[in-house]
């Protein structure tokens, strides 16, 4: 089991998620379009779907706890 009483402070990162709709010619329903906006970053990445909002999300995660786990140990 854990030990939460030594556990880091939680970290917290904000995204803008914006989606839209696009429409065929017609008016009929094409596609669900979505983006990311980086609040600190203030940079803007475009997903075709959800398939890969969602994978871009699951390797920044873990991407960003692997480089957390490595902060530099204090000097002795």
């Amino acid at each position: 089991m854990p030990n939460f009483s030594q556990a880091r402070p939680p970290r917290y990162h904000h995204f803008v998620l914006l989606l839209w709709e696009e429409r065929g010619a017609d008016g009929s329903h094409a596609a669900w379009r979505l983006s990311l906006q980086d609040s600190q970053k203030e940079a803007r990445i475009g997903f075709k779907n959800l398939e890969e909002l969602t994978a871009f999300l699951e390797k920044w995660m873990k991407d960003s706890s692997e480089s957390n786990d490595q902060l530099p140990k204090e000097s002795e």
